[in-house]
């Protein structure tokens, strides 16, 4: 099973806008083996960007943006946004 961070954006709806660079340089998006490991990540992300705000670095942002969903092992099998389950 693979987990994913998702930020719901205007234009896409909620997208995985996590990504990570291989050793080749080439960009993957980032996902995780556990809901648990993708909520802490999630959780220090939210740490370093109240960090940010606070030395007004960046604007406010809401929690409710982002969410952690469990994807299919293939990506790029069709999916339903909201629960993860293949289509």
């Amino acid at each position: 099973m693979h987990y994913e961070v998702q930020h719901y954006t205007l234009l896409d709806g909620w997208i995985n806008t996590w990504s990570y660079t291989e050793g080749d340089g080439v960009m993957q998006p980032e996902t995780f083996a556990t809901a648990d490991e993708a909520k802490a990540a999630l959780e220090e992300y939210f740490q370093d960007l109240e960090e940010e705000v606070r030395a007004g670095q960046s604007g406010p942002y809401s929690r409710d943006e982002f969410r952690v969903r469990h994807v299919p092992a293939n990506a790029s099998e069709p999916h339903n946004q909201l629960t993860g389950e293949r289509l």
